[in-house]
């Protein structure tokens, strides 16, 4: 094993080739998959160590670290997924441009000054009628007095959820 290489004895082993670099420097042989694990056994602690038993038979080197690319990493499907999603963020900003998407944050800031709005119209119905309403004794005429005051309140709402306008809005929805 001549050509053997850091990244093969981290494959066997389990940890990272910057830590082979590291234990390296520390002392371990990195000439043979054996001596590297035997080293490791004896010189790193098993607790923080524990995947590595003490029965460790070292597979090929060059076939182990072949198959373990190949099962962790396939880059035609990465750059299909990669792809994928490129194309969804594209879908995404030509349906803002083209007005159909909104940030939610500024539409629930428009709804929220729009509700208080309302709200504020509806306490003031109160102060508005109540003097009228005591001076009348019939109570058909109450009522419509009530309901024409709710009805403009509503209107002011329809019309003014009409005219929201978020920032960046051009008018196109």
């Amino acid at each position: 094993m001549n050509n053997l290489k850091q990244s093969e004895i981290a494959v066997v082993l389990g940890i990272s080739p910057g830590r082979v670099t590291q234990l390296k420097s520390k002392g371990m042989p990195v000439s043979s998959i054996d001596m590297a694990a035997a080293w490791y056994r004896d010189n790193i602690d098993q607790k923080l160590s524990p995947k590595l038993a003490a029965s460790v038979v070292p597979p090929a080197a060059k076939d182990s670290m072949r198959s373990v690319i190949a099962g962790m990493y396939d880059l035609q499907e990465a750059r299909a997924k990669r792809e994928h999603h490129e194309a969804n963020l594209a879908e995404l900003k030509e349906r803002q441009a083209l007005g159909e998407l909104v940030e939610a944050a500024l539409v629930r800031r428009e709804v929220t000054t729009l509700a208080a709005m309302a709200r504020g119209a509806f306490e003031k119905i109160a102060d508005k009628l109540s003097e009228r309403l005591a001076a009348e004794s019939v109570s058909s005429v109450c009522h419509s007095l009530i309901t024409a005051e709710i009805d403009l309140v509503l209107a002011d709402l329809e019309s003014g959820a009409r005219l929201i306008k978020l920032a960046a809005d051009d008018g196109r929805a």
